[in-house]
């Protein structure tokens, strides 16, 4: 446990050494209240008040715990990252044209990839944010499924499988479960874990009709976690021509993005600390730390908790790294 410690000790401080790249709006003040809510004042002078049941937990033990799964946080883009992704855009067309794959056999990870860079992580949060702003919306015309009685012969598995859906993907509630159990069966969910608990128990439990009423109601936060769901579990059935219209709407949602977009929060119960934590090039990235215990601690104290924090998201960024040359490696049979 010394030895981790250490470690972690060791990165922290040289990442705290790091000079910060100049943000339009940066965190100016991170609060934890006595009444167990979050406040956050930016430069800009706009305030964000958290329910502390409502932001996310972050496990320190995933780093050591999970050393080749990927671990992944919702969080917020940095806008370093985000200007680096409009750049790429503004040189590049991206209309929404199904000729424009060609013949071209990619998978939705692989194109995605191409144009945002990263890794599995940032694939995840740009689909989430797509899907969230509904800039991408799983019941468009391109994902609609031809009218057809065409069965293979023999039968096929993927025909068995997707040939009364509607769309591509399991869009509808009973079709999306049974989807999802198949992969479970085959133990084939290695995506979907990696996403937090809540996507799943949303997932799992919101049927088509409740889906209408969130929708109804504008709760898109979670409805992207069911869609998001439901994208994965049908990536592999998608044609190039739907893949193309993904991407497009993931780069549109990014040239819509808002620098002024609520910030992500992360928890660390074990150290009674909160952290603001935004997703960068390389991985997640500390912008502001608080302790709920701060008046109690001395100067050294702090330090070495701000360290050990900084230092467990840093092995999260390895540890995701490692994850996603084990899943290149797979991919192309390296």
């Amino acid at each position: 446990m010394l030895k981790r410690l250490g470690i972690l000790i060791l990165v922290g401080s040289l990442h705290s050494t790091l000079i910060a790249q100049p943000q339009t709006i940066e965190v100016k003040q991170l609060i934890w209240g006595r009444d167990y809510q979050i406040y956050l004042q930016m430069s800009n002078d706009s305030i964000f008040q958290y329910d502390f049941d409502q932001l996310i937990m972050a496990n320190p033990d995933e780093a050591f715990d999970r050393p080749t799964r990927f671990i992944f946080y919702p969080v917020t883009f940095d806008i370093n990252y985000i200007d680096s992704l409009l750049l790429i855009r503004n040189k590049k067309d991206y209309t929404a044209n199904p000729s424009a794959a060609g013949n071209r056999k990619v998978s939705l990870w692989g194109a995605v990839r191409e144009e945002i860079g990263g890794g599995w992580v940032h694939f995840i949060n740009c689909l989430l944010f797509a899907l969230e702003t509904r800039q991408l919306t799983l019941d468009a015309p391109i994902f609609l499924r031809p009218q057809s009685t065409w069965k293979p012969n023999p039968v096929t598995e993927t025909w068995q499988r997707t040939h009364r859906w509607k769309y591509y993907i399991p869009v509808e509630h009973r079709y999306a479960i049974k989807e999802y159990k198949i992969r479970k069966k085959k133990n084939q969910l290695t995506e979907i874990e990696s996403l937090p608990e809540s996507y799943l128990q949303a997932f799992l439990h919101t049927t088509d009709r409740q889906y209408k009423k969130l929708l109804k109601k504008g709760d898109y936060r979670t409805l992207a976690k069911v869609d998001l769901i439901k994208l994965l579990l049908g990536a592999q059935y998608l044609g190039d021509a739907q893949i193309e219209y993904i991407k497009s709407r993931v780069l549109q949602s990014i040239q819509n993005y808002n620098a002024r977009y609520r910030p992500s929060v992360l928890i660390f119960d074990r150290y009674n600390a909160a952290a603001v934590v935004t997703l960068d090039g390389p991985g997640y990235k500390v912008q502001k730390i608080v302790f709920r215990d701060e008046d109690m601690m001395s100067p050294e104290q702090r330090m070495q908790r701000i360290n050990i924090i900084r230092g467990i998201i840093e092995l999260i960024n390895v540890s995701n790294n490692e994850a996603f040359k084990q899943r290149l490696a797979n991919m192309y049979n390296l």
